[in-house]
């Protein structure tokens, strides 16, 4: 038996559509995932739900709790992989959204690297080259906050429109901040928790607190919010008012040089994560690129059912159309196989793969 409010359920009810109607008015049912990834596969989740404010986005975490029902919260849904069953539970799409200037500082502070992201550039005519638009990043002088929510690319626009920079290496990432927080996404060399203050989460107790960075354990792609399953709701960053041009001009120049080495549609991003450079100098390889690894494994254009390794960039797997899932895993799993067979390395998957059950948290 599980309890909401003075009422009481019987488990074997607790995802009847009418109970979730009662408390999430919007709610809908038999939703087809397919149509809110940026890999347009996925079955359909039983339930589903979009957030558009941040009193609808904790009251639908909150009852999913306590009513006992799996639950998964989507952004912009790139660098996730649905399952062709879809969700047993509902999805909750996290579409708060918002940005402002909380203060300027009165002493800049100088930006504190985390560590490097895992990227050198392998071929010139293959691979994103960066290193003529890559420099240090300005003191920090003003601190902003961030709704979970919101999406990268029109973030990064309007921190160059009022004057901001920090964030023009990140040019092209489809997804929101909250996951890029959780899975401290990369921009060429930098990472995104070189500059976050703080984050605003909500843990798994149903308490809200603020996790200052050095709590997060940031690395490259994880932080210590991702282990604990707590679910981000804001973040506060620190900018620069720097060389505005300069960032404007790597913003552009960024992203014009993405389009021509990387597919944009129809696929999740990068699929696995690049080597670090110490692993990759034991093999004496030029790149930790996965990218570069799985081209030199000959892979690069192959066909799996509906599916196929990106004929621009060999770390990118396609949707050619009819694609699922099961092709996806299935390549997937040929490509780490045939890299792991010639160069004695073991990619790791940078997407999630969601599963259609999932556990309660």
């Amino acid at each position: 038996m599980v309890s909401f409010g003075t009422k009481i359920y019987p488990s074997e009810t607790v995802m009847n559509f009418e109970i979730l109607k009662k408390f999430l008015p919007g709610v809908r049912e038999n939703v087809l995932l397919k149509d809110y990834s940026t890999f347009r596969i996925g079955g359909a989740a039983d339930f589903f739900y979009q957030a558009t404010q941040e009193e609808e986005f904790l009251k639908a975490i909150k009852i999913s709790r306590e009513l006992e029902v799996p639950f998964f919260v989507l952004g912009r849904g790139s660098n996730i992989l649905f399952a062709d069953e879809g969700f047993r539970g509902l999805i909750i799409r996290n579409n708060v959204a918002g940005m402002k200037i909380v203060k300027r500082l009165k002493k800049a502070v100088k930006k504190e690297r985390e560590g490097r992201a895992h990227y050198a550039p392998g071929h010139p005519e293959k691979y994103l080259q960066f290193s003529d638009l890559d420099y240090s990043q300005e003191p920090f002088d003003t601190e902003i906050e961030v709704s979970s929510g919101t999406s990268l690319q029109p973030l990064i626009q309007w921190l160059l429109k009022n004057g901001l920079c920090g964030l023009q290496w990140f040019a092209g990432i489809p997804g929101s901040l909250g996951g890029g927080v959780i899975y401290n996404i990369h921009g060429g060399t930098k990472l995104l928790s070189d500059y976050i203050k703080e984050v605003t989460v909500l843990d798994n107790r149903n308490y809200l607190k603020k996790v200052k960075k050095e709590e997060t354990s940031f690395a490259y792609d994880f932080s210590q919010i991702q282990k604990e399953k707590s679910i981000v709701l804001k973040a506060n960053l620190l900018f620069s008012r720097g060389d505005l041009s300069r960032a404007k001009f790597v913003y552009q120049e960024w992203w014009q040089r993405k389009l021509k080495v990387q597919p944009q549609t129809n696929c999740l991003g990068s699929t696995f994560k690049n080597f670090s450079l110490a692993e990759v100098q034991k093999i004496g390889a030029p790149t930790g690129s996965a990218g570069w690894f799985i081209d030199q494994a000959g892979l690069k254009g192959k066909i799996v059912g509906g599916v196929q390794v990106s004929e621009k960039h060999a770390n990118f797997i396609v949707n050619l159309g009819p694609g699922k899932a099961g092709d996806v895993k299935k390549l997937i799993k040929i490509i780490k196989e045939k890299v792991k067979n010639k160069f004695g390395m073991t990619l790791r998957e940078e997407i999630l793969i969601l599963p259609p059950q999932k556990k309660l948290f």
